[in-house]
């Protein structure tokens, strides 16, 4: 049998999202010592015996993880307010795409501190895990701001711009990437606790480059992963494809970051003062 990647062969794999992508799974059982051998002599064992009822899943949430979830979506909805409680911005004043990535990047930090368990990391895996994801959620904010009528997107401060201005801020080839990322979110109809644990999600990821303390960062993910899927669950009883379906959206948002490296290197550096600033 041969598994193949449908994304970049660099899915996320944990004990929650490992069924996911069985060629990136393998792919990492490989890259920790297991034989190929154990993977044939498994399969024969598994065709001799017999089928074993599967358990039903319990999709109750705990008292600690109702805590995360009310958390994550005040720290989202305090820090991304929704479209009626914006006003109108003049377009004159976002000349820059440097000057509206640090109003965006300021709420980002706010939020961040805010994830349970994430002022608790090493002020340099703060840092770290900040200036990686900083793009990742910029985007999965403003893709849930996407009006499809007028196909423009509305960021934090309450500038909406179409696709033209978008392209002309700033984020050139980039720009249709999004548009085209918000109108495959359009379909999961993601509320905003959804949005604040999976923006939690991208930031909170031991997977990152020059972090210090990995195990740490995947151990405050694995309650966050917890979270999203019981609560998806619970808000879509007949559709349980729908956890894999939203959290694959953080694979799209890192390709997408990796192909608009323009775009991530004028974040990261009208940020770093804003993080060493605010990370404290």
């Amino acid at each position: 049998m041969v598994y193949t990647c449908h994304r970049d062969k660099n899915c996320i794999i944990n004990k929650v999202t490992r069924n996911r992508c069985q060629y990136c799974r393998l792919q990492k059982c490989f890259g920790v010592g297991m034989s190929k051998e154990s993977v044939r002599n498994d399969r024969n064992k598994k065709k001799k015996e017999s089928p074993k009822p599967e358990l039903a899943e319990s999709y109750e949430l705990t008292a600690e993880l109702e805590t995360i979830i009310e958390k994550i979506r005040k720290a989202h909805q305090e820090t991304f307010p929704s479209l009626c409680q914006l006003g109108k911005l003049d377009l004159g004043l976002w000349d820059k795409f440097s000057e509206l990535a640090t109003k965006c990047i300021i709420k980002i930090v706010e939020f961040a501190k805010r994830v349970p368990g994430f002022t608790g990391l090493t002020i340099a895996d703060q840092i770290t895990l900040l200036k990686a994801a900083c793009l990742d959620i910029l985007i999965l904010r403003i893709c849930t701001r996407y009006t499809p009528d007028q196909d423009t997107m509305t960021f934090s401060d309450g500038l909406t711009l179409n696709r033209t201005q978008m392209h002309n801020a700033g984020f050139g080839p980039l720009t249709d990437l999004v548009f085209t990322f918000a109108n495959q979110l359009l379909p999961i109809e993601m509320d905003d606790t959804e949005t604040g644990l999976l923006s939690a999600i991208c930031l909170i990821s031991g997977d990152r480059q020059d972090l210090e303390e990995p195990s740490k960062v995947d151990q405050l993910q694995e309650p966050l992963l917890e979270a999203l899927k019981i609560y998806v669950r619970k808000r879509r009883p007949s559709k349980p494809h729908m956890f894999p379906k939203t959290l694959m959206k953080i694979t799209d948002l890192r390709s997408i970051s990796a192909k608009g490296w323009h775009v991530a290197l004028t974040v990261a550096s009208s940020a770093s003062i804003l993080l060493f600033a605010h990370v404290k």
